[in-house]
């Protein structure tokens, strides 16, 4: 398993703290933001222990010579340290539907989504670039490679759309049409294994 060190300023919620982490890579970011965006709807509880573990670390960097308990880290929580969500598209407040979002790039379609009432619970995006512009649009930082169980493991029950705009190149007439040959292809089947697994209503 490859791990990494990080020591940096990281930008969380809109407020920088200096993170040192050595671990696997790290849905850190992505828990505590979904956490804090699904408060109000019970999807929370997919995402709260991570979430704390995330805050606790950030405020063991925070302040060093604190003792940070993940009561601590929950309160923090609670108290709104990191409820900074000055973003262009906010979710609904009172949505008709869930959806969850896969390989959502900058986030076109929960737009579109959230725009017909939808409100997002769950997005992965394996592009760091296209992340960081999904995080500035939403206020959420997509989960990573949702080929891997570890992403997998992030979703919750109960949503009624699966949004999933995965690559079409493998089938797309301009290009090679590999099919399934092409591993881009083979994306397909994890659509489909979640779509079975979750017993999702509609998939678009």
């Amino acid at each position: 398993m490859d791990f990494k060190e990080k020591i940096t300023i990281e930008e969380v919620c809109d407020k920088k703290f200096k993170i040192r982490i050595v671990e696997p890579e790290s849905n850190g970011d992505a828990a505590l933001t979904h956490f804090l965006h699904n408060s109000q709807n019970g999807v929370s509880k997919f995402y709260k222990n991570d979430a704390l573990d995330y805050t606790k670390k950030i405020l063991e960097y925070k302040f060093p010579e604190e003792e940070v308990t993940l009561q601590v880290a929950e309160e923090a929580l609670q108290y709104g340290l990191f409820n900074t969500f000055e973003v262009p598209f906010l979710p609904n407040e009172k949505p008709k539907f869930k959806f969850i979002d896969l390989f959502a790039g900058i986030g076109g379609f929960r737009l579109a989504l959230q725009n017909l009432g939808g409100k997002c619970v769950f997005t992965s995006e394996w592009d760091s670039e296209a992340k960081r512009t999904y995080r500035a649009n939403f206020g959420e930082t997509p989960f990573g490679d949702i080929t891997k169980e570890t992403t997998k493991a992030y979703i919750p029950d109960g949503f009624d759309i699966l949004c999933g705009g995965f690559p079409c190149q493998a089938f797309s007439i301009a290009g090679k049409r590999g099919g399934f040959e092409d591993t881009r292809g083979t994306l397909f089947f994890d659509v489909a294994e979640i779509i079975k697994r979750k017993r999702v209503k509609y998939a678009a």
